[in-house]
């Protein structure tokens, strides 16, 4: 379907990605709730714990931020292009999170379980949030 030159743009936007069911309630905010279903584990240590907090901080501040922004200085493409960035880094959050918890789950729980799968979640929250403090101060 084509669309008018000023919104070409829309083309070029990523397909979006189908939000898990798991993380669809109890709240309308996908990331919020992926927070949620993290915080019932009993599978986390401290380190992690911390990151998800620093994770909801920075979606909180990029929310704000992005509706203060909104109404006066970001195009429409720009507020798409910010969707899209937290869109993104929800998915890689729950991804990972999905890829420890089946593993850890499957070891049942044994110490020193999903070893892997637990560094490639602390990385992808680390950068997660990163990429919304950048985003932030760009």
């Amino acid at each position: 379907m084509s669309v008018p030159d000023d919104w070409a743009w829309l083309e070029e936007m990523p397909e979006g990605w189908p939000t898990p069911a798991e993380i669809t309630g109890p709240t309308a905010v996908p990331a919020t709730n992926l927070v949620l279903l993290m915080l019932r584990s009993e599978m986390l240590g401290n380190d992690l714990l911390e990151l998800i907090g620093e994770f909801i901080a920075e979606d909180a501040r990029f929310n704000n931020w992005i509706g203060a922004k909104e109404k006066h200085e970001l195009s429409m493409r720009q507020v798409a292009e910010h969707s899209t960035l937290l869109r993104e880094c929800t998915k890689s959050i729950y991804e990972a999170w999905r890829d420890f918890s089946q593993e850890h789950e499957e070891a049942q729980r044994a110490a020193g379980s999903a070893l892997p799968e637990r560094r490639a979640l602390f990385v992808s929250l680390k950068s997660a949030s990163a990429k919304l403090r950048n985003a932030r101060s760009k």
